[in-house]
């Protein structure tokens, strides 16, 4: 079975093409089953394309009727950036909609968007072993948050191409033993191919340890054009394979249940 649950429609501004277009691309792809997560931000940055809450109402309406007549399944789920401070803020916004499932992703490291091309130049300001430190410990504390199912682009943090000149393996295995013990999935995420980092996240390297620590795996292409649903996943099958993973997870109520691949 494979799906897509890192989806973006037009509900997020940096995103283009409706429920239905991704629903028409799918079924022409044959994808089994899709789930969009438009991103969400309940924190105070400025200029971070993300759909405001206003709109949810109306977005959760539309989705409801179109998944009535959707010829395949289709999954509600939502991107929110993680802040330290917005813990409740999150769990009462996940409480409130019906959702699949929910991705929880690290953009920030405090202020500094680590994804941001308009930012890259702060890597060359900062040693990259802490900043890579840095980076997993939020993601870590995410996971510990327990307020998410998956985890997007687990090493986005390379996105630039920056890494240590040393062994950090030591880091990935902290974070993966975090992620196992918090019950949670991470995305095979091929948006890191179309990134300068030319690499799925997570690496090879960084999904063989998360298999070695049983860590659940699903599916995405951070899709933000119906064009590049489930681009790249005869490659992100084959990593998932390579490491050892023979099968996948699918959401329904926030309730995970294991499929073959």
């Amino acid at each position: 079975m494979i799906m897509d649950y890192h989806i973006h429609t037009d509900a997020s501004p940096d995103a283009r093409g409706t429920i239905e277009d991704y629903i028409r691309k799918a079924k022409e792809k044959r994808i089994d089953e899709i789930g969009f997560s438009d991103h969400v931000l309940l924190h105070e940055i400025s200029n971070y394309p993300h759909m405001r809450q206003w709109q949810m109402p109306a977005y959760i309406k539309n989705f409801l009727a179109l998944k009535q007549k959707a010829e395949i399944p289709i999954k509600l789920g939502a991107e929110i950036d993680f802040f330290s401070e917005d813990k409740d803020r999150i769990k009462d916004f996940v409480q409130k909609y019906p959702f699949d499932y929910v991705i929880g992703a690290v953009h920030f490291i405090g202020s500094w968007g680590i994804d941001n091309p308009r930012q890259k130049h702060e890597y060359l300001k900062r040693d990259i072993l802490q900043t890579y430190r840095e980076y997993f410990n939020l993601i870590k504390e995410m996971c510990n948050s327990r307020l998410f199912d998956v985890v997007a682009h687990v090493d986005l943090v390379k996105i630039f191409g920056f890494k240590p000149n040393c062994d950090f393996s030591d880091i990935l295995t902290e974070t993966a033993e975090t992620i196992a013990k918090s019950n949670i999935c991470v995305e095979i995420n091929t948006a890191g191919l179309r990134r300068p980092c030319a690499e799925i996240y997570p690496s090879a390297e960084f999904l063989k340890i998360l298999h070695d620590y049983d860590v659940p795996i699903v599916f995405g292409s951070d899709a933000h054009d119906p064009e590049d649903l489930g681009r790249n996943f005869r490659e992100a099958l084959a990593i998932a394979k390579k490491s050892g993973y023979v099968c996948t997870c699918v959401f329904s109520q926030r309730k995970k249940t294991v499929v073959e691949i």
